[in-house]
């Protein structure tokens, strides 16, 4: 695993930034205040996570490479899969990705995991082509059809309809080194799971995205939030693609909070967005909104902050809540393991 040179400090049970205060940990991990219920579930088995890959079927949540600190305090990339099972309340080791990654394009169909791009390390944090998909009966990964020359990318919003994966944006590379460019695209492709093909004949965004967000309800793409260049050039945007008809995206209502590096997960008609990058408000420049979209009234609504606010994180919904594993508690890299879940009343 390629890792870069970066001093950090451990601060209690997290890994952070130099100078970071413990008193980002509330008091109290559980809430019940009669608008949302946090729970604070064990953490992520193999420790502290960020720009990883969540993805969750059945039982089971999975947390998919990402980057992390090691045991020098230098941030590696790194090839790790594990899942909670919800009804065991445990974590499990599963086989380990071929190539460790970041900010990978995960998501679940049919009772598999699948990872359609991501970015590799290095100096430049760059996209990959490969592609692969998880069988849970043999604990195993298979390379499928890479993404198409031209259309490799990570951190891209992702949606599932039927057997077919939507990936709208993302980025080429990141640079996390002076000067630290990380252009977003407009790119918009499908996959599809039964036949192993590409679909690249879909309209691009209207702006470049990365770092987005972002669901499939019923039988329209919602593209949410994300940012354009950099940290700061983040937006509040809700953009929809109807799949039956796909030949332009619509401006929906715009989210409350423009931010990137968001997580989003949708239950029934409802989209859920968490946390975020960016935030000039706090020192740790972390977004701790929960807000939702109402798809079917197009409406935003405030909820509860998060009880850890966080950002580069995934969100997944499953057995009535939406389960949120790892992300960073500082702006950049400060990874953790701590994993909540939440749910509405």
């Amino acid at each position: 695993m390629l890792s870069i040179n970066l001093q950090v400090a451990v601060v209690g049970t997290l890994l952070a930034g130099p100078g970071m205060a413990s008193a980002i940990l509330p008091r109290s991990f559980n809430r019940a205040d009669g608008k949302a219920n946090w729970i604070r579930n064990d953490a992520i088995g193999l420790g502290p996570r960020q720009e990883h890959g969540v993805a969750g079927f059945d039982d089971n949540i999975f947390v998919v490479g990402g980057v992390r600190y090691d045991n020098n305090n230098t941030v590696e990339t790194v090839n790790l899969v594990e899942y909670y099972a919800i009804e065991q309340q445990k974590w499990h080791v599963a086989a380990p990705l071929p190539q460790a990654v970041n900010h990978a394009n995960a998501v679940a169909v049919d009772s598999k995991v699948y990872v359609l791009g991501s970015l590799a390390a290095g100096v430049n944090w760059t996209a990959l082509q490969d592609t692969y998909v998880y069988t849970p009966g043999n604990d195993s990964w298979a390379a499928l059809a890479p993404m198409p020359e031209g259309t490799a990318r990570g951190a891209s919003a992702l949606g599932v309809r039927d057997d077919t994966v939507y990936l709208a944006g993302g980025q080429l590379f990141l640079e996390i080194v002076p000067p630290y460019r990380q252009p977003g695209l407009d790119l918009v492709s499908s996959f599809n799971t039964t036949s192993n093909t590409w679909n690249t004949a879909l309209p691009s965004l209207p702006q470049a995205r990365q770092h987005v967000s972002g669901a499939v309800v019923g039988s329209t793409f919602y593209v949410i939030g994300g940012r354009e260049y950099d940290i700061k050039s983040f937006h509040n945007t809700t953009f929809a693609l109807d799949l039956d008809d796909p030949i332009e995206w619509r401006e929906m209502a715009q989210m409350p909070t423009a931010r990137g590096s968001l997580a989003c997960a949708s239950l029934d008609t409802v989209i859920y967005c968490f946390g975020g990058e960016g935030d000039a408000s706090n020192e740790y420049e972390i977004f701790a909104q929960v807000e939702a979209y109402d798809t079917v009234t197009d409406t935003w609504s405030s909820l509860p902050p998060m009880e850890v606010p966080r950002h580069g994180a995934g969100a997944v919904a499953l057995d009535g809540r939406i389960w949120i594993p790892g992300g960073g508690v500082k702006t950049a890299m400060a990874p953790v393991g701590i994993f909540d879940s939440f749910a509405i009343p």
